[in-house]
């Protein structure tokens, strides 16, 4: 289990977590991440603070969600895009 600090919210250094393992490439553009209950075993955390880490995620689009498959690590292009924008 990975330890997180108490001086923190644990959602956050979480979520820190998984944006670093994203940037160095440990989980690459178009991979499934962890799941909810993967976060909660991993971390030791509840169930309602890994769906939080996953919504900031989302809303900071380092992951897009697709109901059914998973949540998996968006592109470049996808992060910088203006909401709406088409991508070729």
């Amino acid at each position: 289990m990975t330890e997180l600090r108490d001086d923190l919210p644990r959602w956050r250094q979480v979520r820190d977590i998984i944006v670093k393992r994203i940037e160095a490439g440990q989980y690459k553009p178009g991979q499934r991440i962890p799941s909810v209950v993967d976060l909660t075993q991993e971390f030791g955390i509840a169930t309602q603070t890994a769906q939080k880490v996953m919504n900031a995620l989302r809303k900071d689009r380092w992951i897009r969600t697709e109901r059914g498959m998973g949540s998996f690590v968006t592109t470049v292009e996808e992060r910088t895009a203006e909401p709406g924008e088409a991508l070729e």
